[in-house]
């Protein structure tokens, strides 16, 4: 291996852990939405996606068919940090 593929593999390793520090938080706060929302889960109250951009600030990525994807977008930075501070380990 050459020095620049150690460099790629880093990048893609970092990029993989990221991923997961992601998704872990994610199943993270599905119970904290799950207690919020109560019974009204699906029925009246936010969905999942939504209720986490009005809590926390991140837009979450989703696919055509509404599954939850790997990408985000920040829209409140501040309460961004507030969901790294409790969910990211």
């Amino acid at each position: 291996m050459t020095q620049g593929e150690y460099a790629d593999a880093s990048w893609a390793n970092e990029q993989k852990s990221k991923r997961w520090q992601y998704w872990n938080a994610l199943h993270a706060v599905r119970s904290e939405y799950k207690e919020a929302v109560g019974d009204n889960v699906g029925m009246t109250g936010p969905t999942l996606p939504h209720w986490v951009e009005q809590k926390y600030g991140i837009k979450m990525g989703l696919d055509g068919q509404g599954n939850y994807t790997q990408d985000y977008e920040v829209v409140n930075p501040k309460r961004f940090m507030l969901f790294q501070i409790k969910y990211f380990k």
